[in-house]
């Protein structure tokens, strides 16, 4: 990134020297985001971040019969469908998970109307639970023409996103998720499929993005992707799931403790548990307070007085879900912290559980 800014950071749109130099350096990135992400260089779009993807994926489809979301998508992902099917005039269907926040895949290709645009995430941001979406793409695909959008965002730090990529028409990664620059983002638009851009003006991504584009940015995207790659090929990423189960199977020993979606594929990182009872707030109160950054939801919906969309979808009844708490742990945590971590929530849930 830093050999990007280099120069006063000229515009890659110019016919100078700079601004060729500018131009490469964004040509190289973005094929190195495309290896990384399994797709043609010409499909990566990049964005302001991850939520103008999502918004871009569901607000750019010109003519869908219905926008059809999962019952847990983020809500950058639901507000931008409720305004697509608004603006389209169309209906917004939701499809439905089972008790553990996955997929009901009969239930939903039920719902699906051909011609649809349909959104299903890769794996849900707060539980971790990974969803079927290469197989929700196969039987949907089977009797009827849908463009299919995927928010791999919370998926992409842990899980390869190549498969993906091969199955759906739009994908959404942002760069903060993975270690890279917040306020960038990619959308990955399979073939010549045609949206209607959300910022219009220039030709500068396929005419779908106008304006300068964000080298430094772009640079920083494939470093930190290059990175997750390298952490899933020797094995870190296993490795911290071995650390989440363990971590989960302590606190479980806590009277009233329950890991969500634990016997579900989950993504490594992702430890989401309830103690009926108690009050997220007090929870997170005190951990704060022993130095744990932890969340009770998405943090997009930090402070929001109701319980979570997600756990309702799933099931939860109220009092259980507002006593969530989301710990959501990297390859790079030492095991002096994992340690510490454990000591500190035995404690505290068990002062909270007594």
């Amino acid at each position: 990134m830093a050999a990007a800014l280099g120069g006063g950071a000229p515009n890659p749109s110019g016919a100078h020297r700079p601004a060729r130099a500018a131009a490469a350096a964004l040509d190289v990135a973005r094929h190195a985001i495309a290896g990384s992400l399994g797709v043609e260089a010409r499909s990566v779009v990049l964005t302001g971040g991850g939520t103008e993807s999502c918004a871009l994926a569901l607000l750019g489809p010109r003519r869908p019969s219905a926008v059809c979301v999962s019952a847990v998508e983020h809500v950058a992902v639901r507000r931008s469908a409720e305004a697509a099917a608004l603006r389209r005039s169309v209906p917004l269907i939701e499809l439905p998970v089972d008790r553990d926040g996955m997929l009901d895949l009969d239930a939903s290709l039920a719902l699906v109307p051909d011609g649809a645009l349909v959104s299903v995430m890769a794996a849900n941001n707060e539980t971790g639970v990974v969803q079927p979406v290469v197989e929700l793409a196969r039987r949907l695909r089977t009797d009827r023409s849908v463009v299919l959008h995927c928010d791999a965002i919370a998926a992409a730090p842990t899980r390869s996103l190549a498969e993906l990529s091969d199955v759906v028409d739009l994908l959404s990664v942002a760069a903060h998720k993975v270690g890279g620059p917040p306020g960038v983002g990619v959308l990955v638009v399979a073939g010549d499929l045609d949206l209607e851009p959300l910022v219009p003006g220039g030709s500068q991504e396929r005419g779908l993005r106008a304006g300068t584009q964000d080298v430094a940015g772009a640079a920083g995207l494939a470093a930190a992707l290059a990175a997750v790659d390298e952490e899933r090929g020797d094995g870190r990423v296993e490795a911290l799931a071995r650390r989440r189960d363990a971590l989960g199977d302590l606190l479980e020993q806590v009277e009233g403790v329950a890991i969500t979606a634990g016997g579900v594929d989950r993504l490594a990182g992702h430890l989401h548990l309830t103690l009926p009872g108690v009050r997220s707030e007090e929870v997170l109160m005190l951990l704060d307070r022993a130095g744990v950054a932890a969340s009770a939801g998405a943090a997009c919906a930090s402070g929001a007085p109701q319980a979570s969309r997600v756990l309702v979808a799933m099931g939860m009844d109220d009092r259980r879900a507002r006593s969530a708490v989301r710990l959501t742990l990297g390859v790079d945590t030492s095991q002096e912290a994992w340690d510490r971590l454990g000591d500190v929530m035995v404690e505290v849930l068990g002062s909270l559980a007594g």
